[in-house]
């Protein structure tokens, strides 16, 4: 096996990664994370010489024509700024170039590849031509035509390929694991592309199904325990029920609607009269409170108006932790009485980082279980359920 740091060594470690690491400076218009992964791959490929001819010789068996002057080890460097912009990162072979262009989750601005093109076609010092190369997190965001297009994903499996083969470098499975934390290794079954692409993508829903149905095995019985209509009765083993309807995919935990508590993925926001929280990530992994107005119209004065209710929202408004507040009922544009609040983040953030169907159905519990827990926190909710089920249950049969 290759000796890591004598690798380092041959190559000449003329910068710090930490330093390197640094070099960005903060910017509204700048990805901390994209700068990050674009300092931290160069300065792999800088600092450990096998890496970057096993490199070369990938990219050049991606292109149409093989790569001039292979032989020669390039400079590699970052932020190399002209008179145009700044390209992300370069690698000079001297007469030849590689000009990257690194974008995590962002579009092109116009015209970008073009001014790379005319500022290489000037550099008289690159007779020997260059190729331009376009990196993405998503497939979707290749544009403008780059000599080649690539993805983080296919990074990813190009260093785990070099980390079996070639050698076990600790640097090297700390970057691609960061790929992957970051929804930028290989695709999981509900892909982190499939649920900011068009969301009747074909790959999504029967995926999000699956992992949907398989939450449900989990035990659930709690929330009703505590919240439940009927508490005292003998609660099912497995309570909750799935649905796939009304543009929403999940689980009702708790399907009384005095109140309900649904967890799940809303597709179609339309029918809640809410947009998504992060409009560029897409649908929402989300907790919505229900209640039947129809059904139960008679304490839904005593239920919303109440001072219990009146202390959950306080409470959530001065903090929901990660998960963003929507009170439907009190504080929107467009009131829905039937679903008056919601706690929700992007599944692509509570998908972040997994791979296996496994990790995914664990992640779905792991986050059911922490924005119920967030609701029902201050206890309000067991209070309020407390003091009117009882009265309910001896005016309302078959609620």
């Amino acid at each position: 096996m290759l000796n890591t740091f004598k690798a380092m060594e041959d190559a000449g470690l003329s910068d710090s990664l930490f330093s390197a690491l640094r070099k960005y400076p903060k910017s509204q218009e700048l990805d901390p994370i994209e700068n990050f992964i674009t300092e931290g791959f160069a300065w792999l490929l800088r600092n450990k010489e096998l890496l970057s001819r096993e490199f070369i010789d990938y990219l050049s068996q991606k292109l149409p024509e093989p790569l001039p002057l292979t032989h020669i080890l390039p400079k590699w460097k970052t932020q190399h700024t002209f008179a145009g912009g700044q390209i992300d990162m370069l690698a000079d072979f001297g007469r030849f170039a590689l000009i990257f262009e690194h974008k995590i989750w962002s579009n092109l601005s116009p015209d970008q590849l073009d001014k790379y093109r005319n500022y290489a076609e000037k550099n008289f010092k690159w007779s020997q031509g260059y190729k331009l190369i376009l990196i993405t997190g998503l497939s979707r965001q290749h544009e403008q035509k780059p000599d080649l297009a690539l993805t983080w994903s296919d990074i990813y499996k190009f260093l785990k390929h070099w980390l079996e083969t070639k050698s076990d470098d600790s640097l090297v499975r700390d970057f691609i694991n960061m790929l992957a934390e970051e929804n930028l290794g290989p695709a999981a079954p509900v892909s982190y592309e499939s649920i900011v692409s068009y969301l009747p993508a074909q790959s999504l829903l029967p995926n999000l199904k699956n992992v949907t149905l398989s939450a449900a095995q989990a035990d659930w019985r709690w929330v009703s325990q505590r919240i439940g209509l009927n508490k005292n009765a003998p609660i099912p083993n497995n309570p909750v029920k799935y649905q796939y309807e009304y543009g929403r995919l999940g689980l009702d935990i708790s399907d009384s609607w005095f109140p309900g508590i649904f967890i799940g993925t809303l597709l179609n926001t339309y029918e809640y009269k809410v947009q998504h929280s992060n409009l560029n990530l897409g649908s929402d992994f989300s907790l919505i409170l229900c209640f039947d107005i129809r059904k139960l119209q008679q304490f839904e004065a005593d239920f919303f108006h109440s001072e219990e209710y009146t202390k959950l929202r306080s409470r959530l408004k001065e903090n929901s932790g990660t998960w963003d507040l929507q009170d439907q009922r009190f504080e929107a544009n467009r009131p829905n009485r039937w679903h008056p609040l919601h706690l929700r983040k992007p599944l692509a953030e509570v998908l972040r980082g997994t791979i296996t169907f496994e990790e995914q159905v664990d992640r779905f519990i792991l986050q059911g279980r922490e924005v119920i827990e967030l609701l029902l926190a201050g206890g309000e909710l067991e209070d309020l359920t407390n003091r009117l089920h009882p009265i309910a249950r001896n005016i309302i049969s078959g609620v």
